[in-house]
């Protein structure tokens, strides 16, 4: 693999950069739609029948793997960076709204019991008792979701959903190992940049 082909950099930059947009549009997509499902999955909040139905239906969604749902969503809509998305939004969904759901369920009942003593209106308790509570925890387990979904979006381009894992495929199959070892590279250059930026 050694020395790396730096000829085949464009298509590796261009593989990495619709890698990041297939994480951060999937990830977006992800929370919005993880919020609502979150709640009804709290034991907190939901009623038990609605709770026991929504962690039922996070199970099994959870138990596909991404990877599992992007060859499905490339079978349905076809080869390139939607499907990869799809994958994306499909998995991750079900994690954020795990997690969501957990920590709402760990939510300090002091604090909203103080608000409420206050008069305070039911708006406003979700304002000052609740909210303040949940959005750390919600920004920290989002940016996580987003660098994994960068790792796995790498791999979505093996089964045709697009991203720099095509490359790496292709450069694979064709027993071109320095062109691989170049897509490998930015790969690697990707991942850190995107960690340090989250840290």
């Amino acid at each position: 693999m050694l020395p790396p082909d730096l000829s085949v950099l464009g298509h590796a930059l261009r593989g990495a950069g619709q890698t990041l947009q297939i994480a951060i549009v999937g990830t977006a997509i992800a929370a919005v739609l993880a919020l609502p499902v979150g709640f009804l999955a709290a034991r907190n909040v939901s009623p038990p029948w609605l709770f026991y139905g929504a962690r039922s239906v996070l199970n099994l969604f959870r138990a596909i793997d991404t990877l599992v749902y992007a060859l499905i969503f490339v079978a349905a809509v076809g080869l390139g960076p939607f499907p990869g998305v799809l994958a994306v939004v499909a998995y991750t969904a079900t994690v954020l709204a795990k997690l969501y759901s957990e920590a709402i369920e760990s939510i300090d009942p002091g604090p909203v019991e103080a608000v409420a003593a206050t008069g305070a209106t039911r708006l406003q308790l979700l304002r000052w008792g609740v909210l303040p509570q949940l959005v750390p925890q919600f920004l920290s387990f989002t940016p996580y979701r987003f660098e994994t979904n960068i790792r796995a979006a790498a791999i979505l381009g093996f089964v045709g959903a697009g991203g720099i894992g095509f490359y790496i495929q292709t450069y694979l199959r064709m027993l071109n190992y320095p062109a691989a070892s170049t897509v490998l590279l930015v790969l690697i250059v990707l991942v850190m940049v995107v960690d340090f930026a989250s840290s």
